[in-house]
């Protein structure tokens, strides 16, 4: 019970969404959440009566009991993910990702995948906290269940946000167009696995459609890409077509592209082609 206690007295008016809290039970701490509706959580626990006073402090009334178990938030924020934990706040998600009993997997950008994502768009951190499809765009991270890396097999998995992602295991731990650089750091409610870029939903739409498959070499290349002739078009990682044309005898300079990952799609005979290749 001790994890329910503080050691000061506080009202519910003093509470600023994001704010982590310290409990008797120093096991772990208290992450709150006060919505733009006005709502107020502990962890996943909604605050239902608040400011109940007493001669040496208050009781704010919680529908869940609340656990000190480490979470999936608590591996975002014990490693330095910063910029995902603003983001989870700011989207108003820490109720979902900290429910003790849940069982979740995260596939989570790094700092530098969230500062790729905003150079790209064009912004900065406040505007990308300020999108309206943010908590959309997280959610397309999580995935139901604990799937360690040693679970992961090639194709689609549906993610909390009611898109797909792809997973491919042809090259190393592909997460779309994302590479998995650290798998399985278990948390007692999920797994995360850290990423080198951010998910967007709009490249499920790429992957969910009805496309057929198109055979690229070499793959990875540095240079000339075979493809089948038609119109084409290259996709970077933020669903992005940085690279177009007509492939009239069936090669692509892709010589000029930053290393990745990336789609190609090549239009013939009025069907749609698709593959993903790696540009070292």
């Amino acid at each position: 019970m001790l994890y329910h206690v503080l050691g000061v007295s506080a009202q519910s008016s003093g509470i600023n969404n994001g704010d982590i809290v310290t409990p008797l039970n120093t096991a772990n701490t208290i992450k709150l959440t006060k919505t733009s509706g006005g709502s107020v959580y502990a962890n996943q626990a909604m605050v239902n009566g608040a400011d109940l006073a007493a001669d040496n402090g208050y009781v704010h009334s919680i529908d869940a009991v609340i656990l000190p178990y480490e979470t999936v938030v608590d591996v975002a924020l014990d490693n330095g993910f910063t910029t995902l934990a603003t983001a989870v706040v700011t989207a108003e998600l820490l109720p979902a990702l900290t429910n003790p009993l849940a069982s979740l997997t995260v596939f989570a950008p790094d700092n530098t995948a969230f500062d790729n994502l905003v150079s790209a768009l064009g912004t900065d951190l406040n505007g990308l906290l300020a999108m309206p499809q943010l908590a959309d765009i997280l959610l397309y991270h999580v995935v139901s269940g604990t799937v360690l890396s040693t679970d992961l097999t090639n194709g689609s998995v549906p993610t909390l946000n009611g898109q797909n992602i792809e997973v491919d295991l042809t090259n190393g731990v592909l997460i779309n167009l994302s590479n998995v650089t650290l798998a399985d750091v278990t948390a007692q409610n999920g797994v995360v696995h850290v990423i080198d870029a951010v998910l967007l939903p709009s490249l499920a739409s790429i992957e969910e459609s009805q496309m057929e498959t198109l055979t690229v070499s070499p793959n990875p290349t540095s240079d000339l890409l075979k493809v089948k002739k038609g119109d084409y078009e290259v996709v970077n990682i933020y669903g992005v077509v940085v690279k177009s044309g007509v492939s009239m005898n069936g090669t692509i300079d892709v010589s000029q592209l930053a290393k990745g990952n990336y789609f190609v799609r090549v239009m013939n005979n009025s069907k749609v082609y698709q593959a993903k290749f790696i540009k070292i």
